[in-house]
């Protein structure tokens, strides 16, 4: 399905507020003026840019995200209206991944579909309400970023960085009539109905149906992309497409380095689901991974930007639309928590409790940290000492003192944001996640934490729901048996051990906006990029903080006051 509704914004909304439709394309340009909403859609081959239906007079639905198949105006008319009558739980009828606002000369309603990938921002001030899809539309001048925000957005940390603005959560409303601002739950996710002691197999089984029905809406939408990483979560998910028949052709982000080359599981799954595969080259050694003439709304501090944009340009000249992945299958599926109390009072059955018992005493984790896994609240996942094990070296960095470890914010999602505004939906590619369906995410809810990681053979086994579920379909046994061999920092690593010279310039030269705000340390860096083992162990954090210092310059060019305001 493709889409084409694509994103809600507006400047100042007040009783004389006009609704206008416009190409998601003319975007870039855009500063928001006056009284009025505008709707960004995918721009049509010929004739007028399509929009929804407004059936009633001076009141105004607009969406983000997935279009619906259908909205008839009547329809739509009984949505705004009841919502107008503070019916709120009307938003329920809509599809959970979208989000949007229904404007009437009374005052905003924004909201937030629990299983959108679209955030929604928002101020109300000075009799105004502003809100959109892009939060630098709402700023009035140069915000003043809080040196730990930026601090841990050159970490890597997902994090929203933007002060003073309100966003909704999933399954939020907000309703504003220029003066103030309250909000609500409309909908939230419930855990599917069980029975007791279900097995690991019995949701494995359910999970894969699940699946089926969530992707059976793509099946006859054309020819479908499938951005396969070489993971069990994007195989099961061609594999679920292949089952309902569906045209489609799976994308592989391809690197030469061996040390994290996913392409033979890609292939093979391909081979055996009778899947066409399209390998993306990375960018050329000599090229830079810091993109150029790109539009950031939030800091994209990931090192696969340039990765991605590649394959967007050649899904797009493919023809392709709508593209699925394997996201959320960690985040649903993956380990929340996790220790001995988790096994002893999991709703599972007593062989397979015992088992776990059994792996966790042979598993990586030390007897003293079992043994204080016993109580309630304690998860082996947030131990101190496990944290300092996996967290990234930020050696160039100014300290933050007494910074907590590293926050983990499911519903930020600035990364996925970023990505949707300045890839997907320029090139007029809808990327949607399966896994993070309504009822994927009803049985997760559902899912004992002792059913998220498994401890076996020495090893922890996670995600085991959609392991059990790809073995029992046809995805090779060497993606779903496939388990932290990969390095995939490698490559990004090596570039950077190569091209110290292009990391100097922009994170130390005259110009760098972090060395300025007193988040980068010139002397620590410099330090840092003369050492190549410094410079490996630096080196993710070095490229996210790169795309932090580039988000900044161009936010500096595009925070010019709005008129009015």
């Amino acid at each position: 399905m493709p889409f084409d509704r694509v994103h809600a914004r507006s400047g100042h909304v007040d009783a004389r507020s006009g609704h206008e439709p416009a190409p998601f394309e003319a975007r870039h340009g855009h500063q928001p003026r006056g009284s009025h909403l505008q709707q960004w859609v995918q721009t049509g081959t010929d004739g007028p840019v399509p929009g929804l239906p407004q059936p009633v007079p001076h009141a105004y639905l607009a969406l983000a995200g997935p279009a619906p198949r259908e909205l008839p105006p009547e329809r739509l008319e009984r949505l705004i209206r009841e919502v107008d009558r503070d019916a709120y739980a009307a938003l329920r009828h809509l599809p959970p991944d979208v989000a949007g606002a229904v404007v009437t000369p009374r005052r905003v309603v924004l909201f937030r579909g629990v299983c959108s990938a679209d955030q929604l921002f928002y101020r109300v001030s000075d009799g105004w309400t502003r809100w959109s899809s892009d939060p630098r539309d709402l700023l009035d001048g140069p915000p003043r970023f809080a040196h730990e925000t930026l601090w841990r957005a050159c970490r890597g940390e997902d994090v929203f960085v933007f002060p003073g603005l309100d966003r909704l959560l999933p399954g939020q409303f907000a309703v504003a009539d220029g003066r103030s601002a309250h909000t609500g739950t409309y909908d939230r996710i419930t855990p599917l109905p069980m029975p007791r002691r279900t097995s690991l197999r019995a949701y494995a089984d359910l999970a894969y149906q699940l699946l089926l029905e969530e992707t059976r809406r793509y099946a006859s939408a054309g020819r479908i992309g499938v951005l396969l990483s070489g993971g069990v979560d994007s195989a099961a998910v061609l594999a679920a497409l292949t089952d309902h028949g569906a045209d489609v052709i799976a994308y592989h982000m391809y690197t030469a380095d061996p040390l994290a080359d996913e392409s033979p599981r890609a292939r093979q799954a391909c081979r055996e689901l009778s899947v066409p595969l399209v390998t993306v080259d990375p960018p050329g050694e000599d090229e830079s991974y810091f993109p150029d003439g790109h539009d950031f709304p939030l800091p994209f501090n990931h090192v696969w930007f340039r990765r991605l944009d590649l394959t967007a340009r050649r899904i797009a000249a493919d023809g392709v639309r709508t593209v699925l992945s394997g996201l959320d299958g960690d985040v649903v599926f993956g380990p929340l928590r996790f220790g001995l109390y988790d096994v002893a009072v999991a709703d599972v059955p007593w062989r397979e409790r015992w088992a776990m018992a059994n792996g966790l005493l042979s598993s990586r984790w030390e007897l003293s940290r079992i043994a204080r896994s016993v109580r309630r609240g304690y998860s082996l996942y947030e131990d101190p000492e496990a944290t300092a094990e996996t967290e990234r070296a930020g050696d160039f960095l100014v300290p933050v003192p007494g910074a907590g470890p590293e926050r983990y914010e499911p519903d930020s999602a600035a990364q996925e944001h970023t990505l949707n505004l300045t890839v997907w939906r320029p090139y007029g590619i809808h990327c949607a996640k399966p896994w993070g369906g309504r009822q994927l995410r009803r049985l997760a809810a559902r899912l004992p934490n002792a059913y998220r990681v498994i401890p076996y053979g020495g090893r922890t086994i996670d995600k085991p729901v959609l392991r059990l579920a790809a073995a029992r379909r046809r995805v090779p046994s060497c993606v779903w048996r496939h388990y932290g061999r990969d390095w995939l920092g490698s490559p990004d690593e090596t570039w950077c051990l190569r091209h110290p010279d292009a990391v100097a310039d922009l994170l130390g030269g005259p110009d760098a906006r972090l060395t300025t705000l007193g988040v980068v340390d010139p002397q620590r860096l410099a330090a840092v990029l003369a050492d190549p083992r410094a410079l490996r162990r630096n080196a993710e954090n070095l490229l996210c903080t790169a795309m932090v210092e580039l988000f900044l310059r161009d936010l500096s060019h595009k925070t010019a006051p709005i008129p009015g305001t």
